[in-house]
């Protein structure tokens, strides 16, 4: 059975994101801040919770793509990418 790889993440906010690989080794964790925002801009519809959520990568590029994408979302209140720590 192969051994399962920890990687772990901790964003300016103190959040810790954390991920298992037993093929894959991720270098950098990008890491979305949403803010509560109602769903589909439907003021009917109840609010959403402000929530931070990380995507992980294998390389600098694909992060910085990913958080390119992020960016453009009218929802997203910030974006890091952090390396992260493998053990």
């Amino acid at each position: 059975m192969a051994k399962r790889i920890k990687h772990t993440a901790t964003d300016s906010r103190g959040n810790v994101h954390t991920r298992t690989s037993t093929s894959r080794t991720y270098k950098f964790a990008v890491v979305h801040h949403m803010v509560g925002y109602h769903w589909y801009d439907d003021p009917t519809k109840p609010w959403s919770a402000p929530y931070s959520h990380a995507e992980w990568s294998g390389n600098r590029q694909l992060a910085e793509r990913a958080a390119n994408q992020w960016r453009r979302n009218k929802h997203c209140e910030g974006v890091e990418i952090i390396e992260a720590v493998v053990s």
